[in-house]
């Protein structure tokens, strides 16, 4: 299992990262070969088909757009999961506009305690929040 160290430190960097638009710290336990994939990717790479980026530059880029384009979003860990090497944080997304959705996040991390791999869940189409997010 996980230690509760790495857990903590990993909530800490994506709830504090997140609702404080601080890309530097969510950036904080990421691997340079990180593999991330979500749905939302294809705003950012343009290509439908397209919903993994690699590398440490190229997650970082994709996190600053997102955080610039949908502004005020309040986030919150409902819930954590633990195994051997992953940790799934299942939490809530507060909209500006009143909307309340949930997601899950899979988070693997290598011996070090870095982030090698991110997977984004959501209970929700991305194409929902489209009256959300700022060119």
């Amino acid at each position: 299992m996980l230690d509760d160290a790495v857990v903590t430190a990993l909530a800490r960097h994506w709830e504090d990262g997140f609702n404080g638009y601080d890309v530097d710290l969510v950036m904080e336990p990421i691997a340079d070969d990180v593999v991330f994939s979500s749905p939302f990717v294809p705003r950012l790479t343009g290509d439908p088909a397209k919903v993994t980026i690699e590398g440490f530059d190229a997650f970082r880029a994709y996190l600053d757009d997102s955080m610039r384009r949908v502004p005020g979003i309040r986030y919150s860990i409902d819930a954590s999961f633990v195994s051997t090497q992953t940790v799934v944080f299942v939490y809530t997304c507060r909209f500006t506009d009143g909307q309340i959705r949930t997601g899950a996040d899979s988070i693997r991390v290598d011996a070090e305690g870095k982030i090698v791999e991110w997977r984004c869940h959501y209970s929700f189409a991305p194409e929902k929040l489209d009256n959300l997010i700022e060119d």
